[in-house]
């Protein structure tokens, strides 16, 4: 077979593996990813259960970097613990070897192609036919999955096996094991997934390419390559993630490290319990060994390494937002969760604008059994605050929020997922609608609350209590207190009525001729805003409480 087509084929074979492997997790995510994040909020309460479920969870998903990434953003949104975040990955780092066994016991063992073509089409099939919202849409993309996977790795063997053929492979021998550590590093690095590099290691040794220390080696540095991951995952987190990460490196370096000074004794215990065995199969166990090994060796420390790793990235990066600059856009069900809390977060944010906007403090305003009319009681007095600053820190809120939707939405296949993202943005946009009413007002209300004259103070007063009365409201429902939607609807109602009875205020304002002629149109223009301001309050809220109560 000419070479150019054994390097095409080589090429393609990765690539198809790779792609079966991004799929595969892909659709393994949108299937459990609810179930996972469950799962560890569960099962995380000793260093053990940590790391059985990092473990398992691995099993399940095929990817460490997956359980990893997921780890980083539970840490992130403070659902799980640093010290639980570094045992998780432990089990992850031992989960892994899984993929590596399917490999070595089914990719070499049976007619694979045979096995790849079943299952894509029972899952391409299956998954035409199934509605496309439902999980088992999800369950047939795994076996697809797993089936373009399968196809990926005999494409790989099948080119391997033709360099073997055609080139002359004697200069392998004389290379140092070391300098494969530094390819697997490399490769895994660039690819990763540490899990297809292992592949193509495996590929190798079937193909008598490289020698069993070669592939050895290859599979340590491949298991480095995987920090990587981590290490992108947690640019511009919190400190927690940064430190997860700092352990994910530290744990994988060292075990790597002291795997390939161990590296010949290793071997020579891998070939003496598994001599039976072929090479491929036992480049699995050594896969398995050196990982199970460094866990045992790290487990006892995980305290000690938690505590030490508390002691770096102590300032925390400066954020407008609170949640979901901790949680990746790659695990949905936990974005959209911290993507509703950011909503609450601006939502709170604009209630205290406008409070702070019309002289009434935000902690008092929600205080329990306080009446409209008895905040109102005690005469307004000014805030000293940069109003301009607050409204600057709203609209980058809004903006990251959008951000952070736009880059989540293509994570979100299914429609009740797009559903949320679509509700949540239209509640956005009503809101930045709210805190742009109030901020056009600013200059009316100052001039309103240095006013002397009867008329312009009560039409101030007025004005006070369709604010405080719009934002009490929809506090309230978007609490979940239903009953007080229709509070906020009659305010409303009043609010868009109130012509009749403010123009004869203005009128009053108008004639006057001690109050500057100015003082008209600053009235007429805060009864349009108070009007926006509420019926914008109003239609950010949906049928039912979209907020989270927090």
């Amino acid at each position: 077979m000419p070479s150019f087509i054994l390097w095409v084929e080589a090429f393609s074979g990765l690539g198809l593996f790779l792609f079966g492997m991004l799929f595969l997790e892909s659709e393994i995510r949108q299937s459990a990813g609810h179930a996972f994040r469950s799962i560890v909020q569960r099962a995380t309460g000793t260093p053990l259960r940590s790391l059985m479920t990092g473990l398992g969870a691995t099993a399940v998903f095929q990817s460490s970097s997956v359980v990893t990434l997921m780890a980083l953003s539970l840490v992130g949104a403070q659902l799980l613990t640093l010290g639980s975040a570094i045992a998780v990955i432990f089990g992850a780092n031992i989960g892994t070897t899984i993929t590596v066994w399917i490999v070595a016991l089914v990719g070499f063992k049976v007619d694979i192609n045979l096995v790849a073509y079943l299952m894509i089409g029972i899952g391409g099939i299956g998954g035409v036919l199934v509605s496309s919202e439902g999980r088992w849409k999800n369950h047939f993309g795994v076996m697809v999955g797993f089936g373009l996977l399968f196809l990926g790795l005999e494409g790989m063997k099948r080119s391997f096996g033709g360099f073997a053929d055609v080139f002359d492979l004697t200069h392998f021998a004389s290379l140092s094991p070391y300098w494969f550590a530094v390819m697997g590093l490399v490769l895994t690095a660039v690819i990763q997934a540490s899990a297809a590099s292992i592949a193509i290691a495996q590929s190798a040794i079937f193909a008598h390419i490289i020698s069993f220390d070669a592939a050895a080696a290859f599979v340590i540095g491949a298991n480095a390559g995987t920090t990587v991951t981590a290490m992108l995952g947690a640019i511009g987190g919190t400190p927690d993630k940064k430190r997860v990460a700092l352990a994910h490196f530290v744990f994988n370096i060292s075990t790597g490290a002291l795997a390939l000074a161990l590296l010949h004794p290793l071997i020579w215990l891998v070939e003496s319990a598994a001599a039976p065995l072929n090479d491929v199969v036992r480049i699995a166990v050594f896969h398995t060994v050196f990982n199970v090994l460094g866990v045992v060796l790290w487990f006892p420390f995980i305290r000690l390494l938690e505590r030490l790793l508390k002691r770096t990235f102590k300032k925390e990066p400066l954020q407008v937002t609170k949640w979901i600059h901790k949680v990746a856009v790659t695990v949905p069900d936990m974005a959209i969760d911290a993507l509703k809390n950011e909503v609450t977060t601006l939502s709170q944010r604009v209630e205290e604008f406008a409070l702070l906007a019309i002289d009434i403090p935000p902690p008092k305003a929600f205080e329990a059994g306080l009446s409209v009319d008895k905040l109102l009681e005690a005469p307004p007095k000014h805030f000293d605050i940069a109003f301009d600053r607050l409204y600057s820190n709203i609209r980058r809120h809004e903006g990251e929020i959008y951000r952070y939707i736009i880059l989540l939405a293509p994570n979100c296949p299914q429609q009740e997922q797009q559903v949320q993202l679509l509700a949540l943005q239209r509640t956005i946009a009503y809101l930045a609608t709210a805190a742009k009413a109030i901020k056009d007002m600013l200059y009316d209300i100052e001039r309103l609350y240095d006013a002397a004259s009867p008329e312009e103070q009560s039409f101030y007063k007025d004005l006070r209590y369709q604010i405080l009365k719009s934002v009490l409201a929809y506090h309230a429902v978007a609490q979940g207190a239903e009953a007080e939607r229709e509070v906020l609807e009659e305010t409303y109602r009043r609010v868009a009525n109130s012509y009749k009875n403010s123009m004869e205020v203005i009128e009053a304002i108008a004639k006057n001729p001690a109050i500057p002629s100015e003082m008209t149109t600053i009235t007429v223009n805060a009864l349009h805003l108070v009007k926006s301001f509420t019926k914008s309050l109003r239609n950010a809220l949906p049928k039912g409480p979209l907020l989270n109560q927090s």
